[in-house]
């Protein structure tokens, strides 16, 4: 039985038959146009990401690297993950719909102390799933909300480990 999309959710990029160098254009201008200009939100709370560029990452920032990539376990480094980079366009509208019933939204202490408590946000139907961490500024004690990481729960395991979250977390957003 499949279910139908929700109106808020755009259609997967089409990044087939394309040179490397044309995906990672095509998937950076998405980055900029959603994430990097500081008009997306969750609930109020500013959304945003650390200001690190990966030593591999041919110049991109660190979380736009992790949005689109994996680790290969062979080679230790990371690659293109297709099926994830494909859905980057659906990050935006995850979160400003994170109230919506086809998405689990909520926060979950994790147990090593130093990742502390984490927002998931989980659009269960299609796999998919956004890492955030509610920080506070430095200078302006201002908070927001970091996106760590995005991706999708490829196997059983990963769908159960996020259901425990689901089960064990500390707050939901419903």
């Amino acid at each position: 039985m499949s279910v139908q999309a929700p109106s808020w959710l755009p259609l997967e990029l089409s990044l087939d038959n394309k040179p490397v160098d044309q995906i990672l254009a095509s998937l950076y201008s998405v980055f900029q146009m959603d994430i990097k200009t500081g008009n997306l939100y969750f609930d109020t709370t500013p959304v945003g990401f650390y200001p690190e560029y990966e030593p591999n990452g041919r110049g991109y920032e660190k979380i736009f690297w992790h949005l689109i990539t994996k680790m290969d376990e062979t080679t230790n480094e990371r690659l293109i993950d297709y099926q994830r980079a494909k859905r980057l366009p659906w990050v935006k509208p995850m979160i400003e719909n994170y109230r919506s019933p086809l998405i689990k939204a909520f926060d979950y202490q994790e147990s090593n102390a130093k990742k502390g408590i984490r927002t998931y946000i989980w659009l269960e139907t299609y796999d998919f799933l956004i890492v955030m961490k509610r920080v506070f500024l430095k200078n302006t004690r201002k908070e927001v909300m970091n996106i760590i990481t995005s991706f999708n729960l490829e196997s059983d395991s990963y769908r159960k480990s996020t259901l425990k979250k689901w089960e064990k977390r500390v707050r939901a957003y419903a």
